[in-house]
């Protein structure tokens, strides 16, 4: 027989059971349905896997972590929202220097005034309160570059007491101090920062590095939260970050990582404490739980809604890691950079980066021969088997497309999610539902457009697309590969099997329906490891990005689904899957459209500012809500107008916003004084003092980009070409400084140039003879937690030519 003459029946059609038997047809359907039985049941366990550990009772040992100890310290911490510059944020900071004593630390507060330059206009500074606490080590100080930080922020946004973000890692890293003294202390001294400002954009963190520097660490511990709940996750690392991602391994009991959060995070427009630290260098590892999104900056993020199990798996992580580093060396820090990802929150497997590519060459060279090979012997017929990826491809984007319209129609049949933040809807778990069944019906849409093709070509098409897909994913996010290079790797003996020729023992019907479930199990093997990587992943990926961009994380789920498609090809045609399918997913999304509202346990968010403006010689009300509701309109009235606010909230308020007239109040307006004004030779040097009359919790100060040369705050000189870096071209520098008090900004012009200064001032809530005019906030209403500020506003402004 020569290479090119084909069998009399490919392996597709070998005879086994009489292809009208009732064993046949019975083998036929029990056969891939038992394998996918198999890749749902590992999708199901994945989930379930990624649960916390219990919280443990104030009964556990003192050398342990025990999640209601540390709640005992949250107590102390978020009875009430915290911001920079409050009261009750001092009361905060004093409760850590005592506390922190009392077990055992060496405490001191690092205080200064600080600008963020590095994350652009507006350009955030307050005065910031660093506490720094050091456990001291049997051995004193690690060596240079061999200590360990390990840092949570203690402020709040001002809309929520912070009982999450952050207070469950504060809570948590003085459990983990009482927790290590009690068990006999550390070999070399531990350093716990616990950050102010991070919240106004690091810069407690950007303090502590200006002036302490992290020459004496070799490793960055961030803890955070982005909710209320769920696992923690770690999400980011540093540069050489396979060593800390050996010991996250070796010292958690339930790992949860995988280096596509890192690839998918630092493309997103978000930053922490970490982010100064990373810029710096360090090795250093970033993590959170993000669980609970609508607790996430609001007023119910409280400690009774707080996951006790989230915070045990904080601690538990925080002391197995400060065990593990303490006493390593600088070398077991950092390294080469690493692939890694968690299989059941239970093991995690990593992998210097470098072998990527070369594991993905293998794959795809492995791939390509079974092509060759099922071509020489005229099983596979290459324009099918494009025709087949082709297909697949369109699957991904039909899903996503699909996805994204029914999202677009519930916006336009429920316009009130639009008022939420991130329109992210409170009962988003039945929008996932919905969304799930839309893929399942593009899936089982395109096995029956692939029916009409060999099997075999459609196992080799569905492998050529993920094949295509890991060798994009090596080259632009190595980090990303895994994801297809094992799932692929697992689907390849399916593919041999497919494409060999027919067992030459033929007529035996139990040799036949063997063939069959083997076919089918050995089939089930490539989704079943996707399963197991894509699955988790997709639920962190919805969490992550909302409901509102569910359709990116329904293609990402897809790729993973696709590789299922040799299974369902082989269940009988039917086009009754598809389209009940379908039914589900508009069954769910109209209930989810027939129950949305607000109540009590689900209020509205909205948000209404006051400005008194004297450049412009009125007064207004604004909001940026999409619509007025029954609160909002009685100032607003039932179709205000919309325009820009630009004034008041560079650059943002390009956007419209509703306004209307307002009464006005003889708000205090914020005073301008000049400090300092010196000429020296071509140059002319201003420093002034901008300064709220009624204690405003922000100040904003504005000033034309040209003609200033350069701007100094905090101690902080922004050049020219920072500035423009920094503003990305915008003609306005535009300052904000949090907390009440002062404000002093140095300013460099050409000599004889006078400077226009813009000042606004923000409170933090309608002041009393502003709320007279609008009634009480109704119950079943919050403030928005992601808006132009934070809190219902009274805004002055003003402007002076210095």
């Amino acid at each position: 027989m020569t290479a090119t003459s084909a069998p009399a029946n490919t392996p597709d059609t070998a005879p086994g059971p009489a292809p009208g038997t009732a064993a046949a047809r019975r083998t036929a359907v029990l056969a891939p349905l038992t394998g996918l039985a198999v890749v749902l049941l590992t999708a199901v366990l994945g989930v379930l896997a990624q649960a916390p550990p219990a919280a443990r009772g104030t009964d556990a040992p003192a050398g342990e972590f025990s999640a209601a100890r540390a709640a005992g310290y949250l107590t102390g911490i978020a009875r009430a929202p915290h911001p920079v510059g409050s009261t009750e944020h001092t009361r905060v900071r004093e409760y850590l220097v005592r506390t922190a004593r009392e077990l055992g630390a060496e405490v001191t507060v690092q205080s200064g005034e600080v600008v963020q330059p590095e994350m652009g206009s507006p350009f955030a500074s307050a005065t910031v309160h660093n506490v720094v606490a050091r456990l001291p080590g049997r051995d004193g100080p690690a060596a240079p570059g061999g200590g360990l930080l390990l840092v949570a922020h203690y402020d709040s946004v001002p809309t929520g007491p912070g009982a999450a973000d952050n207070g469950a890692a504060v809570a948590s890293l003085l459990e983990t101090l009482r927790a290590l003294k009690a068990s006999g202390g550390v070999r070399h001294d531990v350093v716990v920062l616990f950050s102010d400002g991070e919240e106004l954009g690091a810069l407690g963190a950007e303090l502590f590095v200006r002036e302490h520097g992290l020459d004496a660490f070799g490793a960055v511990l961030n803890w955070e939260a982005r909710g209320s709940g769920g696992p923690l996750m770690m999400f980011e690392t540093g540069e050489g970050n396979l060593p800390l991602v050996d010991a996250f391994a070796g010292a958690n009991p339930r790992p949860v990582a995988n280096s596509l959060a890192y690839e998918v995070y630092r493309r997103l427009p978000n930053d922490s404490d970490f982010t100064v630290f990373r810029r710096e260098g360090v090795a250093g590892l970033n993590s959170a739980f993000i669980d609970g999104f609508h607790d996430y900056h609001a007023r119910s993020d409280t400690v009774a809604r707080l996951d006790r199990d989230s915070m045990q798996h904080h601690g538990d992580t925080m002391l197995a890691m400060v065990r593990s580093l303490d006493g390593a060396g600088p070398d077991r820090m950092r390294g080469d950079n690493g692939v890694y990802f968690d299989l059941f929150a239970r093991v995690l497997v990593r992998y210097p980066v470098a072998w990527a590519l070369p594991l993905a060459g293998i794959t795809l060279a492995a791939l390509a021969g079974l092509l060759a090979w099922g071509t020489r012997r005229s099983v596979l017929r290459p324009g099918r088997v494009l025709g087949a990826a082709g297909t697949v491809c369109g699957a991904l984007v039909a899903a996503g497309a699909v996805v994204h319209g029914l999202w677009t129609l519930t916006l336009a049949l429920a316009p009130g999610l639009a008022a939420l933040p991130l329109a992210e809807p409170y009962d988003g778990g039945w929008f996932v539902a919905a969304f799930g069944a839309v893929t399942g019906g593009v899936l089982l849409a395109t096995a029956r457009l692939l029916r009409r093709l060999r099997p075999a070509e459609v196992a080799a098409g569905v492998l050529l697309f993920a094949g295509l897909l890991l060798t994009v994913l090596t080259l632009l996010l190595p980090g990303a590969g895994y994801l297809l290079q094992w799932p692929l790797l697992a689907a390849l003996p399916a593919l041999w099997w497919t494409c060999r020729s027919r067992a030459r023992a033929e007529g035996e019907a139990e040799a036949g329906a063997r063939r069959v479930w083997a076919g089918a199990l050995l089939w089930s093997a490539g989704p079943t490891a996707a399963a197991v990587l894509f699955v988790p992943l997709t639920g962190s990926l919805l969490t992550a990005l909302g409901i509102p961009l569910a359709s990116v994380a329904m293609v990402f789920v897809t790729a993973g689904a696709v590789l299922a498609l040799p299974l369902l090809v082989r269940l009988p045609a039917t086009g009754w899957g598809a389209l009940a399918a379908a039914g589900a997913a508009l069954a769910l999304l109209a209930a989810c459209v027939v129950t949305q509202g607000f109540g009590p346990d689900r209020p509205r968010p909205n948000s209404l500012l006051y400005v008194r403006d004297e450049v412009k010689g009125e007064a207004l009300w604004f909001s940026a809500d999409p619509a007025p509701d029954a609160w909002t309109r009685t100032v607003l009235g039932d179709d205000p107008e919309r325009a820009p606010v630009a004034d008041y909230f560079p650059p943002r308020g390009d956007e419209p916003a509703m306004v209307a007239p307002a009464p006005g109040l003889g708000i205090e307006l914020p005073t301008l004084t000049v400090v300092a004004d010196r000429t020296r030779g071509d140059v002319r040097t201003v420093r002034f003092r901008a300064e709220s009359q009624r204690s405003a919790w922000r100040l904003q100060v504005r000033l034309p980009r040209e003609p200033l040369a350069a701007c100094t705050v905090g101690g902080t000189r922004l050049d020219r070409a920072a500035l423009a870096e920094q503003t990305g071209g915008a003609d306005d520098v535009v300052l904000h400084h949090y907390g009440a008090g002062a404000f002093e900004v140095g300013c460099e012009v050409p000599a004889g140039t006078r400077l226009p200064v813009d000042v606004a001032d923000y409170s933090l809530g309608l002041t009393p003879p502003v709320a007279e005019l609008v009634g009480p906030r109704p119950r079943n209403t919050v403030p928005v937690a992601f808006g132009f500020l934070p809190e219902d506003s009274v805004i002055a402004r003003t402007r002076e030519e210095i």
